[in-house]
């Protein structure tokens, strides 16, 4: 019998709690800012490195840091579909971007010749 492929009990766990934890608060910033587009996705993936590097050294990363990372992925997603649906509605409403900002700009030119 060959043992050493059998794991030792005793060894401790390489996984970093505080990366995960890192990356399960950063996950959740990501979801509270979805409205704020750039920010939920500088925060999405940092919280998905911090829950890749949570692993440490081992195989698979822990619970935690899963869900993180699935979250963080998640507020990704909703991100990006937030994303186009407000260029759908822009171009539904003013039938193309040109349009808009034409439109754009005539407000900012009256807004800017009040007194």
């Amino acid at each position: 019998m060959d043992f050493r492929n059998l794991e030792d009990p005793m060894q401790a766990d390489k996984r970093s709690m505080t990366m995960t934890t890192a990356a399960i608060v950063l996950s959740i910033l990501s979801v509270c800012t979805i409205c704020c587009i750039y920010v939920s996705f500088l925060l999405a993936i940092l919280g998905i490195i911090f829950a890749l590097l949570s692993k440490g050294g081992e195989m698979t990363m822990s619970r935690n840091a899963r869900t993180a990372c699935f979250v963080s992925m998640t507020s990704i997603v909703l991100s990006v579909l937030l994303l186009i649906s407000s260029f759908v509605t822009l171009i539904m409403q003013y039938d193309s971007i040109e349009q808009f900002w034409k439109v754009y700009m005539e407000m900012v030119e009256s807004y800017s010749m009040s007194p």
